[in-house]
């Protein structure tokens, strides 16, 4: 049985009407693909500084080392800073700690540890002296 000429049109009206919207279609997905390309920047694109502070960097207890002053725990990186602390007295390691990474003054320092002010520049300064010795002698 041949289709009749009625049932040619219906079916030449559908096809065009299909072909009309797969062609509007594959026109929004590339106007899509174009809005996104002047938008979006590829990763291999990106300056190195961005892309380092996008990355998310593991920490792990064994990658510094630990010291408890006052109650608070001080995170070193530096091995050999760490090894150098640990070869100064307990007394100079704290008043190290205390003024550089816990941003204490003298006067709360020389409280803590029941000194004299000029105690704690003079321990300090002496810490600091030793450490740099220390650390050259590693180098």
């Amino acid at each position: 049985m041949k289709p009749s000429d009625f049932q040619k049109t219906v079916q030449c009206r559908f096809e065009s009407c299909l072909k009309k919207v797969v062609r509007h279609v594959v026109k929004d997905y590339q106007k899509k693909l174009k809005r996104r390309q002047k938008e979006e920047t590829l990763f291999c694109e990106l300056p190195e500084i961005v892309v380092e502070n996008l990355a998310v960097w593991d920490d792990y207890d064994t990658d510094y080392t630990i010291f408890n002053v006052c109650g608070n725990d001080i995170r070193v990186y530096d091995d050999e800073l760490a090894e150098a602390l640990k070869q100064l007295s307990e007394r100079n390691r704290e008043t190290l700690l205390m003024y550089y990474f816990l941003e204490m003054n003298n006067e709360e320092i020389a409280k803590k540890q029941n000194i004299s002010r000029s105690g704690v520049f003079q321990n300090r300064h002496n810490s600091l002296a030793l450490m740099k010795k220390l650390l050259k002698e590693k180098q």
